[in-house]
């Protein structure tokens, strides 16, 4: 009776187990090291993804305050507001009353509500529209209206995040540096993870050397010699990925990234996980093809 493929696949899994607890330190230090490999590229992917979430947020803050004189009328702010909601590099624009600026006022300083309600003083607060832009670029255009339109008399006075934009600018050259940085962990981990996962399929091969010679004596198909080497090559790339995202999220727990950081949206975790185990595999089978082929294509002498 023929043995099943289910029967097959066992086999060969049994083998490539027997091959990796032979060479336990090996089959150990291989995955170890494509692991730290790995872990690098994650660390610096998540760095990336927390230097975009902070442009993000730059980017919705309020850009510009302009501050309304307190004769102005309710006609005349309704009427500019509607005009600066016009313009297409605004992307939103809210109006705060002279009232409604001093009850912010003492909520965040109730210490100070006994200088209106014991001495009488007088709201000193001007109302305001707060303006947010499409983008950073769009900052200069919108002051350039507000300075030429008809409703420029009735402004005080313009304040300008410009803080904003210099921390901007700085935030994309970090992000510029990490996608260098990724783009050169992933060249290191290809090649470094080819190099490595070769010389273990080598040692490999060496200790199961007289093993190999018998099967190729006694007629065995050249897959059943390859596979076991292939899964075995298959499974140091799939362990490391799963250990480098475990010591990804070790490392977010510990310095208080994955308070900041959402592995489902910000790092999309799914993507980056499966693309890894996909890439991984490639490397895993690519090399362990390369290692066993080219010994099968070399003529064993039996060792006496």
């Amino acid at each position: 009776m023929r043995p099943t493929y289910k029967h097959k696949f066992k086999r060969l899994l049994k083998l490539a187990h027997a091959n990796i607890t032979r060479n336990a330190y090996i089959s150990i230090t291989t995955t170890v090291m494509m692991a730290l490999i790995l872990f690098v590229f994650n660390v610096a992917w998540s760095l990336n993804a927390l230097t975009q979430k902070s442009l993000n947020e730059l980017e919705s803050k309020v850009d510009l305050i302009v501050y309304i004189s307190d004769d102005t009328s309710l006609y005349d702010i309704t009427d500019m507001q509607n005009a600066i909601e016009g313009l297409s590099e605004v992307l939103e624009v809210s109006y705060t009353s002279k009232e409604e600026a001093l009850k912010t006022f003492l909520k965040l300083y109730p210490e100070k509500e006994s200088l209106f309600t014991d001495y009488g003083l007088a709201n000193p607060l001007p109302g305001n529209f707060r303006i947010t832009a499409n983008s950073a670029q769009d900052h200069e255009k919108i002051l350039q209206y507000l300075k030429e339109s008809p409703y420029a008399p009735y402004m005080l006075d313009v304040e300008s995040m410009n803080e904003n934009k210099t921390i901007m600018e700085r935030l994309i050259k970090v992000k510029n540096i990490s996608k260098t940085l990724i783009f050169g962990i992933m060249l290191a981990f290809t090649a470094g993870s080819v190099v490595i996962v070769v010389n273990a399929i080598h040692l490999s091969i060496f200790t199961r050397k007289k093993e190999i010679q018998i099967m190729q004596m006694v007629g065995a198909h050249p897959d059943m010699i390859r596979l076991p080497f292939l899964i075995e090559g298959a499974i140091y790339s799939l362990t490391s990925v799963l250990f480098s995202f475990i010591l990804l999220y070790l490392f977010m727990l510990g310095t208080g990234l994955k308070d900041l950081l959402s592995f489902k949206n910000d790092l999309q975790i799914i993507l980056l996980l499966s693309t890894q185990m996909g890439t991984g595999l490639l490397i895993g089978l690519g090399s362990s093809l390369v290692a066993i082929n080219f010994y099968l294509k070399r003529n064993f002498d039996l060792e006496k």
